[in-house]
């Protein structure tokens, strides 16, 4: 899954008439007056005041091109991208740093860089109240960094996406609460006026381009705000999550020590509560280029968790441009309840040639099996880059995918696995 790199995010299309704009006086005003209804609502203080500037959408382009550089650089950011086509998870044709910097342009109202203590506002994004609920989450980001670092946060689980994912929630999570709170207040006292035919307009813009978009691309992205918020507050429903505020105690405790997954992300309770506590698995795997032969090297590995599982093994995802998908889905089903851990590995060979092995231990050999049940049924009927399932131990599960020119070695990295002899727990 994608981290957002440093870059905390309000997700509302950016692109709009430019009537009244910001420049950057009338930001660090509006900055100035929103802050305190912030620290007021969070009940925390500012240790030191919020810097504000004014990114045009090219400006902010390239900043988060130089960010992609400097934490992936573009060709190990492109590998990702190969690796989950072939996995099945975008389009195998898609180009990922393509498609993100596309989204990245169609929908960010502003952000906040913990790496310069910074929010921006994109300059073509409209004063008025949509303006200022973005202020709200971004000047919340800027409140938690003052407390709990978040850079070094994130950059803890650099190498992992579904911690990463799982991190994000916690940020995104406490952003929304508080944006939440601040429109609800902001509603009841008179001091924020919100102009119900540009929400009406916005949204169909964004419809438009999230329809374009590989749905798992869209969920990585979005669902930190979405089920971030209602793990921070333990509420299942999203409606009923959007009224609540977590504790100081539950906050800090989430900052301190966030979820290892999207699992628990997903399954609050299985963060929250002790009895069910439930950590994940470490998968390691050697490397198995030489085994591979000459000219094979592993260009990208990472963890796809529990949401990625539900999305090689969903028939039919969830419509991520329909509020009312957003608000109702459960982003998990059975065949990836009871996932404990994965790892997978993609190796790239002479004349383009790919493989890829994705192993993945459950909680018990009955899950393991309807998760490869589901793979057999679903993901195996529509990649046709799926050449073999393989279950291992009773609750592991091997998958191996290869494209036309690396079929020929799919048994030779199958039999390097094997006789590896990895110690799954």
């Amino acid at each position: 899954m994608l981290s957002t790199l440093a870059l905390l995010l309000a997700w509302l299309p950016s692109v709009q008439e430019p009537e009244a704009g910001f420049d950057l006086e009338s930001l660090k005003r509006k900055v100035e007056e929103i802050t305190p209804i912030v620290a007021e609502l969070r009940g925390w203080e500012f240790k030191h005041g919020v810097k504000a500037g004014v990114h045009t959408p090219e400006q902010f382009l390239v900043y988060a091109k130089k960010e992609f550089e400097e934490e992936y650089g573009l060709e190990q950011f492109r590998a990702t991208g190969r690796a989950y086509g072939l996995i099945g998870l975008v389009p195998v044709d898609l180009d990922l740093f393509q498609a993100f910097m596309d989204l990245l342009r169609s929908q960010v109202g502003g952000y906040y860089d913990p790496k310069s203590d910074t929010f921006y506002m994109i300059s073509t994004f409209n004063q008025g109240g949509l303006a200022d609920i973005i202020m709200a989450h971004e000047l919340t980001h800027a409140l938690d960094d003052q407390y709990f670092h978040l850079d070094k946060m994130m950059s803890s689980v650099q190498g992992n996406a579904d911690a990463e994912f799982a991190v994000r929630a916690v940020v995104e999570g406490s952003g929304t609460s508080l944006m939440n709170l601040y429109t609800q207040e902001g509603m009841m006292k008179g001091f924020l006026q919100l102009d119900m035919a540009q929400m009406t307009e916005m949204m169909a813009e964004q419809a438009e381009m999230l329809n374009a978009m590989p749905p798992y691309l869209v969920m990585t992205l979005a669902l930190p705000y979405l089920e971030g918020n209602k793990f921070l507050v333990q509420e299942s429903n999203a409606l009923m999550a959007a009224t609540k505020a977590p504790s100081d105690e539950e906050l800090k405790r989430a900052f301190q020590n966030p979820p290892l997954s999207s699992e628990q992300v997903l399954h609050f309770e299985k963060y929250w509560d002790p009895k069910k506590r439930d950590d994940p698995t470490v998968i390691k795997l050697p490397d198995f280029s030489k085994d591979l032969g000459e000219g094979w090297k592993l260009v990208d590995e990472n963890v796809l968790g529990e949401l990625g599982c539900y999305c090689l093994t969903e028939e039919n995802l969830p419509n991520m441009a329909n509020q009312t998908a957003q608000l109702t889905a459960k982003w998990t089903n059975a065949a990836a309840t009871g996932w404990d851990g994965d790892l997978y590995q993609y190796y790239q060979g002479p004349g383009n040639a790919g493989l890829v092995v994705s192993a993945s231990v459950w909680d018990s050999v009955k899950d393991a099996q309807e998760f490869s049940g589901a793979v057999v049924q679903i993901l195996q009927k529509r990649n046709p880059a799926l050449r073999e399932i393989h279950l291992s131990r009773g609750n592991a599960a091997l998958l191996f995918f290869a494209n036309d020119q690396g079929s020929a070695k799919k048994d030779v990295l199958k039999k390097a696995v094997l006789d590896a002899r990895p110690d799954w727990r």
